[in-house]
């Protein structure tokens, strides 16, 4: 069958017989030479990959780490001492050299006192295996610390005329800053003073906290009366924040007709008005 396959590929090439063998064993080695790493792999296998270093330089560490705290294991302190109360022969048969004890006390005498294992770190010579090594026969000193006492505030607050206060009154109040003390102030000259504390909800930009602390740190001890309804003028009228011109023109003229209140005039009034019908009964009461 190889032969058939060969004459048919020396009849399709027009090749001649030693052409058509040139090209096989050109064929040949081109894949052999393709198929090259393969072979050499299976055939001479790498001793360790990349992998298996890594595996092996963990076990290294896991062997070194074992044989440390063994040896620290089957070192048996003879005593236990606080770490200020070791002398220099102490150190010594803790297993340190004699310059590395007297550079402890030094230390000790010039820096200050240790505490801890691990300020052994801080003295020059003192590496983890050597501090492994003493670690049995030290006792570290309690740090005491003073207790902690939470003094309570007791509020230092009283509660404020909301129609007299000034900024610095209010600003001392809890979640009443700069800018919101000015908002307040400002809207008390728009209303000519407080007359509920349901119109502390209007004040522009107010908080739920902020309008908790005045509700509970304010209050209103008089009632700003601007004019009675009956003696008052245009500029007064129209004057107040609740009323506009066209209502300030109404009252006065349902005024010049007949003597009405309130009930009688608010049907005409505008919608503003209606709604703070009875914050206006106070501003302008009826007698």
């Amino acid at each position: 069958m190889l032969r058939h396959f060969f004459h048919l590929g020396r009849a399709y090439f027009e090749l001649d017989h030693r052409q058509a063998k040139a090209y096989l064993w050109l064929l040949f080695f081109t894949a052999a030479i393709v198929c090259s790493p393969l072979f050499t792999y299976y055939l001479y296998p790498a001793p360790y990959d990349v992998g298996d270093v890594r595996l092996i330089l963990q076990e290294a560490e896991l062997k070194d780490s074992l044989s440390v705290s063994l040896s620290s294991n089957k070192s048996v302190a003879l005593f236990h001492k606080r770490m200020d109360e070791m002398k220099q022969e102490d150190w010594i048969a803790a297993g340190l050299p004699a310059y590395l004890s007297k550079r402890i006390l030094k230390y000790q005498s010039k820096v200050k006192r240790l505490r801890k294992v691990n300020d052994l770190y801080a003295i020059y010579g003192m590496d983890s295996s050597r501090v492994i090594q003493v670690k049995p026969y030290l006792i570290e000193l309690e740090v005491s610390r003073p207790p902690i006492t939470i003094k309570k505030q007791q509020p230092s607050l009283i509660v404020l005329d909301i129609n007299t206060a000034d900024s610095v009154a209010l600003e001392a109040l809890p979640a009443i800053g700069t800018v919101l003390s000015k908002r307040i102030l400002k809207y008390r000259e728009l209303l000519k003073g407080y007359a509920s504390k349901k119109q502390y909800a209007e004040i522009y930009g107010i908080t739920p906290e902020a309008l908790t602390v005045l509700q509970k740190w304010t209050e209103i001890k008089a009632v700003p009366i601007v004019s009675s309804i009956k003696t008052a003028d245009y500029q007064k009228l129209n004057g107040h924040f609740y009323l506009s011109g066209k209502d300030a023109r109404f009252i006065l003229g349902q005024l010049k007709i007949k003597s009405t209140c309130w009930e009688e005039l608010q049907p005409g009034l505008e919608p503003k008005a209606q709604e703070h019908i009875e914050e206006l009964k106070l501003y302008y009461p009826c007698e």
